[in-house]
């Protein structure tokens, strides 16, 4: 093969792989607006122990966040019910769906409920749950958009950006001196 050759091959594999690559991040890019805006190609999955219906909970029966998050009013993390507190109504079912039955007997095994966080934030940001719902008052969807809506637990969430508590702050006229948030 000549020269010139070898150097058109090179050329045509080199647009080759720069268009795959375009057409990789344009899918990235995508798939990232798709699940839920910023950074949320990046984040991985969020899968809980059982799909907790907040609607049925919340709207339905009227729980109020505060009886299954027992710090949100008294602490920086709203705390996640464990086993004991699910088992208060629980132990036996309620209803007939299958998460329902699942979680019967997880309660009955002793099975300790792994709920994991859906929301976080970076370890140099300090977010207190007691500050802003007890001091400010603001309602949990502020933050948590629509969650007492949903009939599953989301599997990623739009994650808060500094521009979020920033705006909010400005709106509410509270400080946004650094080192009110971050450590």
């Amino acid at each position: 093969m000549g020269i010139q050759a070898s150097l058109r091959r090179e050329h045509r594999l080199a647009v080759a792989g720069f268009a795959t690559a375009f057409v990789l991040a344009g899918g990235a890019t995508t798939a990232a607006l798709t699940l839920g805006g910023r950074n949320a190609f990046f984040r991985p999955a969020v899968h809980q122990p059982i799909s907790f219906n907040h609607r049925k909970h919340v709207t339905e029966l009227d729980i109020g966040c505060t009886t299954c998050h027992l710090t949100v009013e008294t602490e920086a993390f709203s705390g996640l019910p464990d086993a004991d507190l699910c088992a208060g109504c629980h132990l036996e079912p309620q209803g007939k769906s299958e998460e329902e039955k699942k979680l019967v007997e997880m309660l009955k095994k002793g099975t300790a409920l792994a709920w994991k966080p859906l929301f976080r934030q970076p370890a140099h940001v300090f977010y207190s749950h007691r500050r802003h719902v007890i001091a400010a008052k603001l309602q949990c969807r502020v933050c948590h958009g629509a969650i007492a809506d949903t009939i599953a637990p989301p599997v990623r969430v739009r994650r808060l950006v500094m521009d979020d508590c920033v705006s909010c702050h400005r709106r509410e006229r509270v400080s946004t001196d650094c080192t009110v948030c971050h450590r």
